[in-house]
């Protein structure tokens, strides 16, 4: 086994855990293997931090953080602790919001501000565990000074369609990112799983040098590019796939233990 410690980053949904969303025990094993090496692991998601926290009985422990909703938030595992929120001005998002409504006719959002969280019908369905009340007509409505999330979705148009055409109605300084769900994220451009890494980097004294990132998305290509070792996963998209340095085994043949068994051999 080598001396060097790493940071292993890790996204859910398509990379580590299979395609019911489950977390397999040789996956489970492997992680806790390399944190028991000495080796730093963390989550990095679309997913929203309370959409993570019942991996906690699989996992333990193990561990450091999760970067949450593509590097908006970050917090400690598994005790849920945020430590990092960035978020952009309410004034923005208005501008957004109505740019994309003007130029994606059709387009239904969900926002989380100071003030509370709305969402539009259709939204629900798309992020059930999130949402635990009604749809409203307008998610401007529910104001503030600064917004935490702004989400878009729409049912004629896929998320790599949204992707593709939400760019030219946003305001500079905001990008679109997948969500992991079936809508997209809009946050700044500054913001991503790979500004979370460098963060948590920073905080535990490990350079990107020494980062193994595994993805399968879109939202994974920066940190798989900036990583010293970035891992595609076989299931991801050709363009993911180029962005890494390798391609391991798909996410349902536990793709990411194949490679942490073989760090540690």
């Amino acid at each position: 086994m080598t001396d060097r410690k790493h940071l292993i980053a890790l996204d859910l949904d398509g990379t580590l855990l299979d395609n019911n969303a489950t977390l397999s025990e040789r996956n489970a094993a492997a992680i806790h293997a390399v944190h028991a090496a000495g080796h730093h692991v963390v989550i990095a998601t679309g997913r929203p931090i309370n959409l993570v926290t019942g991996l906690a009985d699989q996992l333990g422990d193990s561990i450091a953080y999760v970067v949450g909703t593509n590097g908006s938030t970050i917090c400690t595992f598994p005790d849920g602790h945020l430590v990092q929120l960035i978020g952009f001005d309410y004034v923005t998002a208005v501008e957004a919001v109505t740019r994309l409504r003007d130029g994606l006719p059709g387009i239904g959002f969900a926002i989380a501000t100071d003030s509370g969280l709305a969402h539009q019908p259709g939204f629900a369905e798309r992020m059930p565990a999130v949402v635990d009340q009604d749809p409203v007509p307008d998610i401007l409505a529910v104001g503030g000074s600064e917004v935490y999330k702004l989400f878009a979705f729409h049912d004629d148009l896929s998320v790599a369609q949204l992707l593709e055409r939400a760019p030219e109605y946003l305001p500079a300084g905001l990008a679109a990112n997948h969500l992991g769900a079936d809508a997209i994220d809009i946050g700044p451009k500054t913001i991503d799983k790979c500004a979370g890494l460098r963060w948590v980097c920073e905080q535990l004294g490990v350079k990107a040098a020494d980062v193994i990132a595994f993805g399968d998305e879109w939202n994974d290509i920066t940190m798989l590019e900036w990583a010293g070792r970035g891992v595609a996963m076989a299931n991801a998209d050709s363009r993911v796939q180029r962005a890494g340095n390798e391609i391991t085994a798909s996410n349902a043949d536990d793709g990411v233990a194949v490679v942490l068994e073989a760090l540690l051999a």
